[in-house]
C-alpha cells in the first residue's frame, strides 16, 4: 500500500474503477432481484403444473411429492418476497450537508438489500431443490 507521493496512474485508474463498482452496485443488487422474480414466476408455472392442483393425480399421494412440493411453494413464495423487498423504493432521510450521515445511510442501504437479496437467493435454491425433489419422486415412482 502506498502511502506518501502522487496518485501514480495506475493508482488512480484502480481508485476510479472502485468508485465506479460502488455507484454501480445498488443497481445491481435491484437487477439481481428483479431476476429471481422474473425466475420465481416462471417456475411457479413449472411447480405448480407438476403438482396439478386441479386433476389430483396418483402421484400427490406420495409424502415426499406432498411435503417438498408444500416447502418449494413456500420456499419460491418468501424468495419472491425477499427480492420484491429489494427492488422496492424506500424512503431515506439525511442531511444533505452532513457526508458522514450521507455515507451511513448509502451503507446501510446497500447492506440491507445485500442481505435480503443474499436471503431471497438462498430460499430461491432451496425452492428449487424441492422442484427436483417432485420431479425425481414422480419420476422413480411412475
Amino acid at each position: 500500500m502506498r502511502i506518501l507521493g502522487p496518485e501514480t496512474p495506475d493508482d488512480r485508474e484502480l481508485r476510479e474503477w472502485f468508485e465506479s463498482q460502488e455507484r454501480g452496485n445498488i443497481e445491481r443488487l435491484e437487477t439481481g432481484a428483479q431476476t429471481i422474480i422474473q425466475l420465481v414466476t416462471g417456475l411457479y408455472g413449472v411447480l405448480f403444473a407438476v403438482l396439478a392442483l386441479s386433476d389430483q393425480p396418483a402421484y400427490l399421494q406420495n409424502p415426499v411429492v406432498r411435503w417438498a412440493g408444500t416447502a418449494g411453494v413456500c420456499a419460491f413464495f418468501a424468495s419472491l418476497i425477499a427480492a420484491m423487498l429489494v427492488a422496492l423504493p424506500r424512503r431515506i432521510s439525511y442531511q444533505k450537508d452532513n457526508l458522514t450521515e450521507m455515507h451511513q445511510q448509502y451503507r446501510r442501504l446497500q447492506g440491507r438489500k445485500a442481505t435480503l437479496l443474499r436471503a431471497a437467493q438462498i430460499v430461491f435454491l432451496f425452492g428449487t431443490a424441492c422442484l427436483i425433489a417432485v420431479i425425481l419422486a414422480i419420476l422413480w415412482s411412475l
